[in-house]
């Protein structure tokens, strides 16, 4: 089957606040593939999770199991996230230092007509018409889980002070939970996937305005992606930002 037509564009900034940038993202046009992962852990522990998160499944897809001619997609994404939390543990037993490090997750993998999204975390994906967004994935933190039980309001999502606990990460423990979506993009369809920088500091109304004017407009993801990265740290930069845009064409 004819896969879908993409163009894409990232970057990944420090921010305004740390020294170190613990964020990573590929773009792998050639096997359709998007990832982007915000680590954590002391030292340099959570720089190293992230970025064995993107380059393993980047490479799970390039070799062995991952490779388009086997099975299921949405399996394909799960066992890439997988072999992403088996290398982040294995380099944790070698590497005293970097022991209980852990990052989010988001893969975004088009096979065929359809996208399979895998996610762990609180990093994003957003898919985005003129003038509307949507937030496919939902995030796996404790505020999210204090918002479904009724503890607090959306509107205070923001400002409590348990805002940056995430309740699932890669690499952190033996086994993790993968969440996979599956949607069928049209051409046209945005989607936007970011560490919580971006999500974090700059509004999805602000976002949607932005992918508007750039992506829908001007026809520029470069632009966009740059914009959004102005616009977190405009707001503060508390933390690394990183954003993806991908066009269905």
């Amino acid at each position: 089957m004819p896969g879908l037509r993409l163009k894409a564009a990232g970057f990944s900034h420090v921010g305004m606040k740390r020294k170190q940038n613990q964020d990573n993202f590929i773009l792998v046009p050639e096997m359709r593939l998007f990832v982007v992962a915000d680590g954590m852990g002391g030292h340099k522990g959570g720089e190293t999770a992230s970025y064995l998160a993107v380059h393993t499944i980047g490479e799970f897809f390039k070799t062995g199991e991952g490779s388009q001619n086997t099975g299921d997609p949405a399996v394909r994404i799960q066992r890439a996230v997988l072999a992403a939390n088996q290398a982040i543990q294995a380099r944790g037993t070698i590497d005293a230092t970097l022991q209980g490090m852990g990052t989010t997750c988001v893969a975004m993998y088009f096979s065929g007509e359809k996208l399979y999204v895998g996610h762990v975390g609180d990093s994003r994906c957003y898919m985005l018409h003129p003038n509307r967004i949507w937030q496919v994935t939902r995030d796996h933190s404790l505020v999210q889980e204090k918002l479904r039980a009724g503890l607090i309001s959306r509107a205070q999502l923001k400002t409590d002070r348990m805002k940056n606990v995430i309740t699932r990460s890669v690499g952190f423990e033996s086994d993790v939970d993968v969440d996979v979506y599956q949607l069928e993009p049209h051409p046209g369809d945005v989607f936007v996937v970011c560490s919580d920088g971006l999500s974090g500091m700059v509004e999805d109304t602000d976002i949607r305005d932005i992918v508007d004017e750039y992506v829908f407009r001007q026809d520029s993801l470069e632009g966009a992606v740059k914009k959004l990265i102005e616009s977190a740290n405009a707001h503060g930069g508390d933390d690394n930002v990183t954003a993806v845009v991908v066009r269905v064409v």
